[in-house]
C-alpha cells in the first residue's frame, strides 16, 4: 500500500511531464495570425492545421491506448515523448507551407495520444482505488497548465526569437519529461496477460457498457469545442484589441498573456468540477457545466465590438465553464469501466472524444469564411455558435445513455 507521500510525488511527477510534455503544443494557435499573413493562408487552411494535430491524435491513440493492457504504458509513453521531440524540429527545420505544416503536426499529434492517455492509464495503475478521482482530477487538470504555458511560451517568444527559433526550442520540455519519467515511474506489471477477449478491435464490452459510451459522447463534444476554442482564442483576442474600443489596457496586457491567463483557468475549474460532482451528483454538474457554456460561447461571440475590458470578462467566464466539465467526465468514464480492460476503454473514450477535438478547430475556421473571415464580428459571432451548438451535444447523450430503460 503506497503511502500519501509516494501518491503525491507519482501524481506530481506525471503532472509536470504532461506541462514539459506539451511545450509545443499550442505553438500554432499562438502564431496563427503570423502564419495567416506569412504563409497566405485562409481561416479555413489555418483551423486545418490546427485541426490535423488531433486528427494524428485520431490515428494513434486506438493502438496506443488499447495496448497498455498488454504491454507497460510506461513504454508506450516513453517512446511516444521521443516523438513529441521530434515533431517541433522537424517543423522548425523544414516547415514551408500548408503541407509540411500538416505532416508535422499530424506527428504531434500522435506523441500526444502516446503520453495523454497513457500517461493517465499508468498513474491509475500504480495509485489505489481511492485515489484515483483526485488523481484523475489533477492530471486532466495539468493539461490545461501545459496548454496555458504552450501559448505563452509561443507568444512571448515570438516578438524575440525567430518562428523556426521558436519550434526548435520547443523540443527542450519533453527531453526533460523523458527523464523524469524514465527515472522515477515505476514499471507496470501487466496482470491480464493471456486472456483471449483482448482483441484490438473487439469493442462489444465497451458497447454494452451505456454509461461509458455516453461519458465518451460527452467528451467528444467537450473537446470539440474546448480545442476550438483554444484553436482560435489568441486570432479572437487579437480582432477584439484591434478595436476602437481597446483604450490603454493594448499597453500591458499582451492578447498572448490573457489568453494564456484564460487556459489557466482551466486547472482550479477542472478541479472544482469534480470536487461539486463528488458532492453534487456527477450527471448534475455536467449537464449544468455544458449548457452554461454553450450560453457563454453564444455571448462571447456577440461580443467582440464590445469594450475590451467587458470582452475580457465575458472570456474569463467562458474559460471557467469550457474545462470545468473536463475531470468530470474523464473521472465517469474511469468509474464506469472495467479495470480488465480499462486500456481499451480509454483508448476508445480518447479516439471518440478527440474526434470532436478535430472537428471543432475546423469548423470554427468554416464558419469564419463565412462570417468573411477573422476580421468580421459576423465570422466570430458564426464561429462561437458552432462551438456552442456542439457542447450542447454532450448532455443530450449521456441523457439517453443513463436513461433507465
Amino acid at each position: 500500500m503506497k503511502s500519501s507521500r509516494q501518491i503525491l510525488l507519482l501524481v506530481g511527477t506525471m503532472c509536470l511531464a504532461q506541462v514539459l510534455g506539451m511545450t509545443g503544443y499550442n505553438l500554432w494557435p499562438a502564431l496563427i495570425s503570423d502564419f495567416i499573413l506569412r504563409w497566405d493562408l485562409t481561416s479555413r487552411a489555418a483551423g486545418w492545421i490546427g485541426g490535423i494535430f488531433y486528427l494524428g491524435y485520431l490515428a494513434a491513440i486506438w493502438p496506443l491506448s488499447n495496448i497498455t493492457d498488454r504491454i507497460d504504458p510506461k513504454k508506450i509513453y516513453s517512446y511516444s515523448m521521443a516523438l513529441t521531440i521530434v515533431s517541433p524540429l522537424g517543423f522548425a527545420l523544414t516547415a514551408e507551407g500548408f503541407w509540411t505544416a500538416m505532416f508535422w503536426r499530424f506527428l504531434q499529434g500522435v506523441g500526444l495520444a502516446g503520453t495523454y492517455m497513457p500517461g493517465l492509464k499508468l498513474l491509475t495503475d500504480i495509485v489505489p482505488k481511492s485515489a484515483q478521482s483526485r488523481t484523475v482530477a489533477w492530471y486532466t487538470s495539468f493539461f490545461y497548465v501545459g496548454a496555458a504555458l504552450s501559448l505563452s511560451y509561443g507568444t512571448n517568444l515570438n516578438a524575440f526569437l525567430d518562428w523556426r527559433e521558436v519550434w526548435l526550442f520547443a523540443a527542450v520540455g519533453p527531453f526533460i519529461a523523458l527523464l523524469f519519467v524514465w527515472l522515477m515511474i515505476p514499471s507496470v506489471k501487466i496482470k491480464f496477460e493471456g486472456q483471449s477477449n483482448w482483441g484490438l478491435l473487439d469493442l462489444r464490452s465497451i458497447l454494452a457498457n451505456r454509461k461509458v459510451i455516453g461519458f465518451t459522447l460527452a467528451y467528444s463534444a467537450h473537446t470539440a469545442e474546448l480545442m476550438g476554442f483554444y484553436t482560435w482564442i489568441v486570432a479572437f483576442l487579437t480582432f477584439s484589441q484591434a478595436g476602437i474600443n481597446s483604450g490603454d489596457l493594448t499597453s500591458f496586457l499582451a492578447v498572448g498573456t490573457i489568453a494564456s491567463t484564460v487556459t489557466l483557468l482551466a486547472v482550479p475549474a477542472s478541479i472544482f468540477g469534480n470536487e461539486a460532482a463528488r458532492r453534487f451528483g456527477r450527471l448534475k454538474v455536467l449537464r449544468t457545466v455544458m449548457f452554461g457554456s454553450a450560453v457563454v460561447a453564444t455571448i462571447l461571440g456577440f461580443s467582440s465590438t464590445l469594450p475590451y475590458p467587458l470582452v475580457l470578462l465575458i472570456i474569463v467566464i467562458y474559460g471557467v465553464f469550457v474545462a470545468a466539465d473536463s475531470a468530470v467526465i474523464t473521472a465517469g468514464v474511469v468509474d464506469a469501466a472495467d479495470p480488465a480492460n480499462r486500456g481499451k476503454v480509454m483508448a476508445f473514450y480518447s479516439l471518440i472524444g478527440f474526434l470532436g477535438g478535430s472537428i471543432g478547430p475546423v469548423t470554427f475556421g468554416y464558419m469564419l469564411d463565412i462570417g468573411g473571415g477573422e476580421t468580421t464580428a459576423l465570422g466570430w459571432r458564426l464561429g462561437f455558435f458552432s462551438l456552442a451548438f456542439l457542447v450542447c451535444l454532450g448532455p443530450i447523450a449521456t441523457y439517453f445513455s443513463h436513461r433507465r430503460v
